[in-house]
């Protein structure tokens, strides 16, 4: 099955570029300048992935499509690659929806490899259709459809890292998961002792948890170890 990529980039030069080596790769390009032309496309067509730009011009910002493509389709993979690269520009991104970020000047290769990897990822975590669902703390989690609500039916919209994080705490059975085992499984890398990324995964889905359980934090930090989750995991299973 072909990849369907859109490609959110001002620079037609850089875009084309973009698009031979995708296609060269045996990805389907789809190419826009404008966040209101990405925003229609990803309401026609399926895009397994995007790639985007953050500065598109002085009344244009990647970061606005990266919020709003990950609360409507928060099954696609979003990677931002942007000049604006420091640490505060890359975990703005992560924060705002984007599942990877890359600074440019980028090197075609690797961008290839992580794109590649991020949608197998993303592939590998749709669960079989007799996984069902999970209810805890006022919850249901559907691995399936890969949606979170509350048990009254009100959609929380998480990227796709906050809900493979999600997915792996309710798997784990209560016990401790370090950011190591995190790292690999979500991130699909290796987690060393300066990698702020998994702490910063795991504050973003606290946060949106906390909105519907106020001074409860859910996701226990354990000194030294990891994370795991402080709440009973139920399956659902209808009768």
């Amino acid at each position: 099955m072909t990849t369907s990529v859109l490609i959110l980039e001002d620079d037609l030069q850089l875009a084309r570029l973009f698009r031979h080596i995708f296609s060269r790769e045996g990805f389907e390009i789809i190419h826009c300048k404008a966040v209101s032309h990405a925003k229609a496309l990803i309401h026609q067509s399926r895009f397994e992935l995007a790639l985007v730009d953050v500065m598109l011009g002085p009344e244009d910002n990647g970061l606005d499509f990266v919020r709003y493509a990950r609360e409507s389709h928060p099954e696609m993979g979003i990677m931002v690659i942007s000049g604006k690269s420091t640490t505060q520009d890359r975990i703005l991104g992560i924060l705002m929806g984007a599942d990877d970020y890359l600074g440019k000047p980028t090197d075609m290769r690797e961008l290839v490899v992580r794109a590649r990897r991020l949608v197998q990822r993303l592939q590998a975590r749709a669960p079989s259709g007799n996984e069902g669902l999970v209810r805890f703390s006022g919850f249901i989690l559907d691995k399936q459809r890969r949606n979170l609500c509350t048990c009254e039916g009100e959609p929380i919209l998480l990227t796709s890292r906050e809900f493979d994080l999600l997915v792996c705490l309710t798997e784990s059975g209560n016990r401790v998961i370090g950011r190591d085992v995190i790292a690999n499984l979500v991130c699909g890398r290796a987690w060393s002792a300066l990698d702020r990324s998994v702490d910063v995964m795991v504050s973003g889905l606290r946060c949106k948890l906390r909105r519907f359980h106020p001074g409860e934090s859910l996701i226990k930090s354990i000194r030294g170890q990891g994370y795991c989750l402080g709440s009973v995991v139920e399956p659902i299973r209808w009768s």
